[in-house]
Formats: C-alpha cells, structure tokens, sequence
C-alpha cells in the first residue's frame, strides 16, 4: 500500500503509516486482541469521511494515505457503507479493506460491496474454531461466496490454546473457500499482560506445521504473525515485517489518532536480535511473554538455520 518511511517515537524509529484503520463500530469481539482502548460510541458516516480526507491530505505528519481498514462489528452491513467507501475513493484512497466478523454475516450484503462506486479489494474474516463447529462452517461458507462473485477475500486465525488442534481443519476450510490467503496471530498482550488461555510457543508452533502444510500444498499464501523468527525454525523462512498503520475510533479521530506500532501494540527484540539473519523480516515479540514459563530467550538465527 505504498512506500516505507520512519518516523521517531519514544519507542525508537517505526514506520510511517501509508495506510489507516478506522474501527467504525463500537463493537469488536472475534478478532486478534490487541491493546487499543475500547471507543465510548461507534462513528457516524460524515466522522469517516473526515478523517479520510484529513490522512489522505496527509494527517499529522505529511504523509498521504492510500489505504483504508474499515472495522468492528456491523460495520459490513450498515447501509451507510456505500456511502464511506465512496466517500474514501473520492478522497484518494486506492486500495480498500472491509475486516467483517461471523457477527456480521447475518446482515452482510455482498451486493453493497461489489458494485463498481462501493466495491472493496479485500474482505477479511475470522476463520476460528469452535467445538461444535459451526462458526468454522458459517466463516467458510461466507468467504466461499465472497469468491463466487468474484470478490477476492483472506481469512485468519487466532493460535489460541482452544484452537491448536483443530489447525488442519482451519487450513482445509481455508483451502475450500478460495482465498487469497490465510494469517495465522498469536495472540497480543492485552492491557499490558498476557491472556490468560496462552499456549506455550513449542505448542503452537508444532500445531501449526501440517496446517501450514495443507496451504502451501494448495498454493495458499500464508502468513505467521506475533511469534519470532527464533521460535519459528522452517517457518520462520515466510516471514514478513508488519505494516504499520494509523489507527483511529469515536474518541480517538485525526490528530489524536494512535500509531499502530507502537501505540496500540509494542514488539520487543533484544540486544542479539541484531545479529539474526532474519532480523529485517521479523517483528521480534512480546515483552510480557518472555517472562513466562514455555517462551525461551530470543536468539539470532544463524545463517546455516536459514538454510533448512
């Protein structure tokens, strides 16, 4: 969605966002959990489009947008969503994405997104889990018809505790319904701590290589977010930096909007994360974990390892 370029915080140096997410809707269960404050209210239409026009003109630091997140629980079926999305094109913004929740797919118009003035690039949604099966079934079914009118739609899934072994099914599923591609988060600190259902890294990670198995085999991309290169052997080879993001609510609208990174989530490297071969594609990972049983230290990856 654009170029790279740096901006200092008291973080160190992050990347300055091309692109911003607006969570519309108040609402926003099902999805990686990250440590953004919860808005008092949901976003009218016309706030939007302000704060569109405001990033797209270039926002607080001088660096045009061209991207746009739009977020939260029953933002894909507000009958105002037309009216958003045209509002984004006319300020400039190329390349659209609509982060839709199973919450959403009662009400949720494929007809409102698909017309030439309303229609997004990209429909993202939660691919998780259940034991009895039916939200994996429903999250499917909608992301098959997304493709069957030619809409180009990714899944993810959250590495919960509850999650882990049912990852070659998520993958399969993931497969069935054609999608462009599959993101696999580890879940974020929330509020400054871990949750409280987390499952060690060596776990996660064992459960995740037949699923990643069934995806590359399909010709799916995949992508691994939150664990560390170090953590990851093989896998770690698919490795993509994050892209930073301009993240703004009800109460949190044009110059008070927050910087993804690190604003709403902080990634940690130490001192030997500087000699890892794979530094450049790795975001590193979370402070508060490596404080608990199941997470070793960090280390570089050797460039023989990177070879496997």
């Amino acid at each position: 969605m654009g170029g790279f370029v740096l901006t200092w915080t008291g973080s160190g140096a992050v990347e300055r966002p091309r692109v911003v997410q607006i969570r519309v809707q108040r609402s926003y269960p099902g999805r990686v959990r990250a440590g953004a404050p919860v808005p008092t209210r949901s976003m009218t239409c016309e706030e939007v489009v302000a704060n569109v026009r405001y990033f797209t003109a270039g926002g607080p630091r001088g660096l045009p947008v061209t991207g746009l997140v739009l977020s939260g629980v029953g933002v894909a079926s507000r009958p105002d969503l037309g009216e958003m999305i045209r509002g984004a094109r006319d300020a400039g913004v190329s390349r659209i994405v609509l982060h839709a929740g199973v919450e959403d797919l009662e009400g949720f118009r494929l007809a409102a997104v698909q017309r030439a003035d309303t229609r997004v690039d990209l429909v993202t949604l939660p691919l998780q889990p259940s034991e009895s099966g039916s939200a994996l079934v429903t999250a499917a079914d909608a992301l098959a018809a997304c493709h069957s009118i030619g809409l180009a739609a990714s899944s993810n899934t959250v590495l919960d505790a509850g999650s882990l072994a049912l990852l070659p099914a998520v993958a399969r599923a993931a497969v069935a319904a054609c999608v462009v591609g599959h993101t696999f988060t580890f879940p974020f600190p929330v509020d400054g701590g871990a949750p409280g259902e987390l499952p060690p890294a060596p776990r996660a990670v064992a459960a995740l290589r037949p699923a990643v198995a069934i995806l590359k085999a399909a010709g799916v991309p995949c992508a691994i977010k939150g664990l560390p290169a170090c953590y990851l052997g093989d896998l770690g080879a698919d490795l993509r930096r994050s892209g930073n993001r301009w993240y703004v609510d009800a109460d949190r609208q044009q110059a008070r909007a927050l910087l993804f990174f690190p604003d709403v989530v902080a990634f940690h490297k130490d001192e030997g994360c500087r000699f890892c071969v794979r530094d450049g594609a790795c975001d590193g990972f979370f402070a508060a974990y490596l404080r608990r049983p199941g997470f070793p230290p960090l280390r570089p990856v050797e460039p023989e390892e990177a070879l496997v």
